[in-house]
């Protein structure tokens, strides 16, 4: 189940950020998403060493925490879309087919 959306400027400043649980959690996911963000430039920066090609735009899964799966997808003008999920059974092709949808 998705749990949080957000959506983060090339200059790292939140545009859109959506929890979909509890108040109580919305602080938690929050701090999640801000900390993707550092996933999110390393793998920008260091291509080779990890992560999409220069081309790819789905960054796959950035960091799994004990309750969550975070992923990442970043557009050709630098914005980040950053998925926060509870299910930790999801595939890579699964939210790699539906997060362009949604952008949509």
């Amino acid at each position: 189940m998705i749990v949080c959306v957000a959506v983060v400027g090339h200059q790292n400043n939140p545009l859109y950020i959506q929890s979909f649980t509890d108040a109580d959690d919305a602080l938690k996911l929050h701090h999640i998403v801000h900390c993707s963000l550092d996933v999110v430039d390393e793998r920008v920066n260091n291509p080779k060493k990890s992560g999409p090609t220069l081309n790819e735009t789905f960054l796959g899964l950035l960091y799994p925490t004990e309750n969550y799966k975070v992923y990442g997808y970043l557009t050709n003008t630098k914005v980040k879309f950053i998925l926060v999920t509870t299910d930790l059974d999801v595939r890579d092709a699964d939210v790699r087919n539906e997060v362009p949808c949604c952008i949509c």
